[in-house]
C-alpha cells in the first residue's frame, strides 16, 4: 500500500517527539525493508530541511546528511502548477494539506499518513494515522 506521509510524522521520528516516535519510526524502518512504498512530498522535503535545520540539528551540513538519508527510503511527489491549482477550490480546509492531498492523488497513492486526520476530513484519499497504517500492513501479511 503506496502512501504519502505527512510532515508532522516524519518530524515525530526526527525530533523523536513522544508518543508517537515508535510508530514513525517502525514506518521508515518497514520502508527501508521493502514492505511498504512511503513517499514525501516535495513541499514537505523542503519543509522539513528548514524545520531540522531550525530545531533538531542547526547544522546545514548534517541537515543535509538527514535529508540525504531520508530520500534513501522515501519517493518523492510532485507539487506543480496543477497541485496548486486544484487544491484551491479543495473541500479540505487548510491550503497546505489539500495539496497534500492534490500530490497523493495525482501519484495515484492509497493513502495520506498523519497524525492529523481531522484535516484531512474532506480528503478524496483516505487519511490514515501511522498506527493504522501498520497494522493494515500486518494483516496483509
Amino acid at each position: 500500500m503506496a502512501a504519502l506521509v505527512d510532515t508532522n510524522v516524519v518530524l515525530d521520528m526526527l525530533a523523536k517527539r513522544e508518543p508517537w516516535h515508535t510508530s514513525a519510526s517502525d514506518l521508515l524502518f518497514l520502508c527501508a525493508q521493502g514492505k511498504c512504498k512511503l513517499a514525501l512530498s516535495g513541499s514537505t522535503v523542503t519543509d522539513l530541511y528548514y524545520l531540522v535545520n531550525k530545531y533538531v540539528d542547526k547544522n546545514a551540513t548534517n541537515s543535509r546528511e538527514v535529508i540525504g538519508k531520508l530520500l534513501e527510503f522515501f519517493s518523492v511527489v510532485e507539487v506543480g502548477f496543477p497541485e496548486c491549482c486544484i487544491a484551491l477550490t479543495s473541500r479540505v480546509v487548510d491550503y497546505e494539506d489539500a495539496v497534500l492531498v492534490e500530490a497523493a492523488r495525482h501519484a495515484k497513492l492509497d493513502c495520506i499518513i498523519t497524525r492529523n486526520q481531522s484535516d484531512f476530513s474532506h480528503s478524496v484519499i483516505p487519511a490514515v494515522t501511522p498506527e493504522e497504517y501498520l497494522q493494515q500492513l500486518l494483516r496483509k501479511e
